[in-house]
């Protein structure tokens, strides 16, 4: 049976960072959004510096939310929810971002034209890793019922699965087959990249189990 206090402690600026941590969510699921079609259009003609740009937009106001979360939660005396997981949180869906980011900012630098289907496979992982994460900061904010924030958390962490598994695919395949040295090195990056965001995205899903724990 789900507590009757679960989050009962949101009030005041608690309520104000959750509401942060919502809109920092929201914006990671843009700028993977965008990842995506960048990858995909890669492949029909160069890659649109346009798109890369807008991505570098949303990673800076991300960076702004986080501030600004940070900033209110420093200003905030006392949260009946741990300061640590809330920073844990917000530290965790910044990163994310920032990773979206060095993706897409490689695809540009490296000129990367002829993506692999593992590029593309890991960006839509990605993608809905983030969605997951952003339905679990609604969650948060909008009810009280736990058992849909661990099922959510179980598919981020199968999300990391999925990653980690075409992850392993990718790099085996880049070494028996491409002979192109600076290639293999430059498809590593990104592919290193990839399964750092993912990992993250189950730092996510690591953090909301514990707050189930402590408040369910």
């Amino acid at each position: 049976m789900v507590s009757k206090k679960w989050l009962s402690w949101i009030k005041g600026n608690d309520k104000v960072i959750i509401q942060l941590l919502e809109k920092q969510s929201s914006n990671l699921v843009v700028a993977t959004n965008y990842l995506i079609e960048l990858v995909l259009e890669s492949q029909e003609k160069n890659i649109c510096e346009e798109k890369v740009s807008q991505i570098k937009n949303l990673e800076h106001e991300g960076d702004h939310i986080t501030h600004s979360l940070f900033t209110t939660l420093f200003q905030t005396f006392v949260t009946t929810l741990d300061r640590e997981d809330i920073a844990g949180l917000a530290s965790a869906i910044d990163e994310v971002l920032d990773y979206t980011e060095g993706i897409a900012d490689r695809f540009l630098l490296f000129k990367i034209r002829n993506p692999t289907i593992h590029m593309i496979n890991l960006s839509k992982i990605l993608h809905s890793a983030t969605e997951e994460i952003h339905v679990v900061t609604k969650i948060l904010s909008e009810t009280k019922n736990v058992s849909a924030l661990i099922s959510h958390c179980n598919s981020l962490k199968k999300y990391e699965q999925q990653a980690d598994n075409v992850y392993r695919r990718a790099i085996a395949e880049l070494f028996e087959t491409n002979s192109d040295a600076i290639e293999v090195i430059k498809f590593k990056e990104i592919y290193e990249i990839f399964e750092s965001s993912l990992d993250k995205c189950q730092d996510v899903a690591d953090i909301v189990e514990d707050i189930v724990l402590k408040y369910g």
